[in-house]
């Protein structure tokens, strides 16, 4: 799994492409999480690691959606 944020997505699906990896393999996460109280933040931690095991069970997922 590769998390990244909402401005590096653009270079996130260049090196998946690159890579020949699917798109469920990622992650984008809106906006920047250094700027989040905590409890915000480990609300967003909770989501990616849901949103992470359900793309690596299922293989499925667009890097296209932000995870908020």
């Amino acid at each position: 799994m590769v998390f990244a944020t909402e401005p590096f997505r653009q270079l996130l699906k260049v090196t998946l492409r690159a890579r020949h990896a699917p798109d469920a393999l990622a992650l984008v996460l809106k906006g920047n999480p250094e700027y989040l109280e905590p409890a915000a933040l480990a609300a967003l931690a909770d989501k990616a690691l849901d949103a992470a095991m359900d793309r690596l069970t299922t293989g499925r997922g667009d890097i296209d959606e932000l995870l908020e």
